[in-house]
């Protein structure tokens, strides 16, 4: 079943500052269990690379829509 996200391509930190702007209700805490997973690896390496290269997470995203097709 496809599904629609139609935030895919916002970062959630504008989301976040997006939903404070208009006075919207979102939760901001972490999951107790995020510092053991693993996806905090990539997720560090994402920011990492956005750091370097503001652009890198956006062509990243991009570049997996082209492999996709």
């Amino acid at each position: 079943v496809p599904r629609l996200k139609p935030l895919r391509h916002a970062a959630q930190k504008e989301i976040v500052l997006y939903a404070h702007f208009l006075g919207l209700p979102y939760a901001s805490a972490e999951c107790h269990h995020a510092p053991l997973a693993f996806r905090g690896h990539p997720r560090a390496l994402l920011k990492d690379l956005e750091a370097a290269r503001p652009a890198a997470v956006a062509a990243l995203a991009h570049s997996g829509r082209r492999l996709a097709l």
